[in-house]
């Protein structure tokens, strides 16, 4: 994702410890995978949203479906919920059409969509590239998270305690449409196919989680 043409974004990688609950990070997509159960998901994505401002991002694999994938849809599993953290919609929703070549695409032959296209490198470039014109950047001696962006101090005191509140979200259980029912906690399906879904809670103060599904 960092090495593409157009080369938006600069991605700074760090190798965590086995983290089985999947904890959230300010400023940080963190990709995890583990044996989550039989779900119904075989991968998600989690945006906690600050308006359209995405502040913290999961993406999670699920090996309980493992044995049932082989090593090219799982490739193309990771790039595609990391592609929904970046930010991404998908390229393409029909499975009945030729291969876009990108991970971002509806596809039954995971081989030819394992890794981020052009397209999806562009989408990017429209998405962020107004974002640092303002100077709104975080220092990495305020907040240790990686990132290249200054913001006030009280800014960074701000979004750590909003972070720490609204955080809590990402640990409350995945449930699909099918599991809702009568829920009333203010989800709604923003976006729903055979094979993936999108669901989006306001938390309020401006704050909403997103999640994006890919369904077993």
């Amino acid at each position: 994702w960092s090495d593409g043409i157009p080369n938006t974004i600069k991605l700074k990688l760090r190798t965590a410890t086995y983290d089985p609950d999947c904890t959230a990070v300010l400023m940080t997509i963190k990709v995890c995978n583990g044996k989550y159960g039989r779900t119904g998901w075989k991968g998600v994505n989690q945006n906690l949203l600050l308006g359209d401002e995405i502040v913290a991002s999961l993406a999670k694999m699920n090996d309980s479906y493992a044995g049932e994938m082989d090593r090219e849809e799982r490739l193309y599993t990771v790039c595609h919920e990391f592609g929904h953290g970046l930010g991404l919609k998908h390229s393409d929703e029909s499975f009945d059409n030729l291969d876009m070549g990108n991970c971002m695409d509806y596809t039954r032959s995971h081989e030819n969509n394992m890794h981020p296209g052009r397209m999806n490198f562009m989408a990017l470039k429209r998405l962020y590239r107004n974002v640092n014109r303002g100077g709104r950047t975080l220092r990495d001696d305020q907040l240790e998270i990686p990132g290249d962006v200054h913001i006030m101090d009280e800014e960074n005191e701000r979004l750590l305690a909003e972070f720490d509140e609204f955080a809590a979200y990402f640990s409350e259980p995945i449930k699909l449409s099918s599991d809702r029912g009568n829920d009333d906690s203010g989800w709604r399906i923003l976006h729903k196919t055979d094979t993936a879904e999108i669901h989006e809670q306001q938390l309020g103060n401006g704050y909403s989680m997103r999640t994006s599904v890919l369904l077993a």
